[in-house]
């Protein structure tokens, strides 16, 4: 009787060869991440604490949470997806216009999302309404598309009925302006306005400033200012 020959088909260890070598990109990419963003170790030399440089996932890790480079002011930090460096300015470290007043503005105790205490300016009667911040370039990544915010919270009186100005200037005094209504934005909640978006790029390096204002002679009360984010936006 002829005996049959059986062929094993070697597709199992193909499958187990591609398995190999896609783990092995998985764990090349999780390496990838965990290395600190590009300009970290300089920008973190202002910081105001101490950093744990003991291993690039524990740096990273405290990049990822954010750390504060002026106490109350100003917060940098590094998006964990795109692994880019972002920025928070509170309202202490933005010039808001007659917010060393009592009679116009009024400063309150609250806390950052990862629970460090920050102050936010309340507005209680203004006509002519300014919140200006300012960015250096050099510490942001570059070929990265970016976008600025404005964290506020509408809590009542007249605001809602106004449009705000939106304005981004380049160092090169180039800028982008647009208007924002604020009469159908929730009340009662952190909503976000936004300024506008710039690539980084050498054509930008400096400063780069931004403001949110209302300037006619109506009178506005109701807002509640956070802070200003510059985050990648892609």
């Amino acid at each position: 009787m002829n005996k049959m020959r059986v062929t094993v088909p070697d597709e199992p260890q193909r499958d187990s060869e591609t398995d190999s070598v896609k783990k092995g990109k998985e764990i090349a990419a999780i390496k990838r991440k965990t290395r600190p963003s590009l300009n970290s170790l300089a920008i973190l030399k202002e910081a105001g604490q101490s950093i744990d440089t003991s291993s690039p996932d524990k740096l990273c890790d405290q990049l990822h949470a954010g750390v504060f480079l002026k106490p109350n002011k100003l917060k940098y930090f590094v998006d964990k997806v795109l692994n880019k460096n972002c920025f928070v300015l509170f309202a202490r470290e933005l010039h808001i216009e007659w917010s060393d007043h009592q009679e116009y503005w009024q400063w309150n105790q609250d806390k950052d999302i990862s629970g460090e205490d920050i102050e936010v300016a309340e507005l209680l009667h203004v006509t002519w309404l300014e919140v200006r911040g300012t960015i250096w370039t050099v510490d942001l990544s570059p070929e990265t598309l970016y976008e600025i915010v404005f964290v506020v919270k509408i809590i009542g009186g007249s605001i809602s009925q106004f449009s705000m100005k939106l304005t981004m200037t380049y160092p090169n005094n180039e800028s982008k302006k647009h208007h924002e209504s604020l009469e159908e934005k929730p009340f009662d909640e952190w909503i976000e306005i936004w300024v506008g978006d710039f690539i980084m790029s050498p054509e930008i390096v400096g400063n780069l400033n931004f403001s949110l204002d209302a300037t006619d002679q109506m009178s506005k009360d109701g807002l509640v200012v956070k802070c200003a984010i510059i985050r990648p936006k892609n």
